[in-house]
């Protein structure tokens, strides 16, 4: 995965997030970022968007976990195997935020339910643990990856 360009990590994290059959909960790139924001609020994390300050960092960090996540593992090792190219994928990769938002909030949905209700221009959003592991710190532990893969490992 280290010798994948930048360009071919974005278009293996399209075509996972198209593979693993995530429903599309977020319009776009800005309420991906709320979605996540409201997710490390929700676990008492400082919440607000949240978006990486180098997105193809924060992918190839999304890129490795999909490759040992037990929900994703055979897709992403079936794409990485045999990585898109240009002329594969049918959607050009707009931006490199908007595909690693876009497929961290495809990856969180193969762990729990995420509705959004849009009311009075008011967007929000609930989790709810339906799948697999049930445990009460499931939903912390997912913000705590969320948050490692934004903005990386903890400094020491």
């Amino acid at each position: 995965m280290n010798a994948m360009d930048d360009r071919s990590v974005l278009l293996s994290l399209q075509e996972i997030t198209e593979a693993i059959g995530a429903d599309q909960v977020v319009a776009d790139e800005e309420e991906a970022a709320d979605l996540l924001g409201a997710l490390l609020s929700s676990t008492g994390r400082p919440g607000g968007p949240v978006v990486p300050a180098d997105p193809v960092a924060a992918g190839r960090r999304l890129l490795d976990h999909v490759l040992r996540d037990d929900d994703t593992t055979a897709i992403a090792q079936e794409v990485v195997t045999d990585p898109p190219i240009d002329d594969q994928m049918s959607v050009e990769v707009a931006a490199s935020t908007a595909v690693v938002l876009g497929a961290l909030v495809g990856w969180l949905q193969t762990k729990v339910d995420i509705r959004v209700s849009r009311k009075d221009g008011k967007t929000e959003f609930s989790f709810h643990v339906a799948k697999n592991a049930a445990s009460p710190g499931v939903l912390k532990r997912l913000a705590d990856v969320v948050f490692e893969i934004i903005n990386g490992p903890p400094q020491q």
